[in-house]
């Protein structure tokens, strides 16, 4: 697609789609955990989620992976949840340096809580769209992530 400085160029794209289509979402999860009394936000709980799925812990550099968040942002969540009994954190054994990262069982409750909150969320934004369209979006999206991942590399 050849750009000029026209706004309605830009608007025919993805990229301000995806953004305001997030900021909405994320805006929508906020008040879904707010009405229901959950201090959490969803990026922790993102990592509640795939802790509660790991029973053996997940070290926390690799949680970052997982997450695709950068190290110390990561820390700071995890510092956060910690702070709330939610996680807790366990040094190697074997390396001191590598901290695995446990859910706990007070975590694991307000996980179990907030799970139907969510999957009724999802319901809620899918409403209306097709197996086949959420096929084709996801699709899209992947190959939205790989372009991004060979400019990055």
């Amino acid at each position: 697609m050849h750009f000029n400085n026209s706004k309605s160029d830009f608007n025919k794209t993805l990229a301000p789609w995806i953004g305001r289509t997030c900021k909405i979402m994320n805006v929508y999860i906020s008040d879904v955990f707010h009405k229901n009394n959950i201090q959490v936000t969803k990026e922790q709980w993102i990592v509640l989620k795939i802790l509660h799925e790991d029973a053996d812990g997940i070290i926390q550099n690799d949680l970052a992976f997982i997450t695709n968040r950068n190290k110390a942002s990561l820390a700071r969540l995890i510092n956060v949840l910690e702070k709330n009994n939610l996680v807790t954190r366990i040094h190697s054994k074997e390396d001191s340096r590598k901290k695995f990262i446990f859910i706990t069982k007070k975590g694991t409750q307000l996980f179990l809580k907030m799970k139907p909150l969510m999957l009724q969320s999802i319901q809620i934004l899918q409403d209306g769209i097709t197996d086949n369209e959420k096929k084709t979006f996801i699709e899209v999206m992947k190959k939205i992530q790989n372009n991004i991942q060979k400019q990055t590399i």
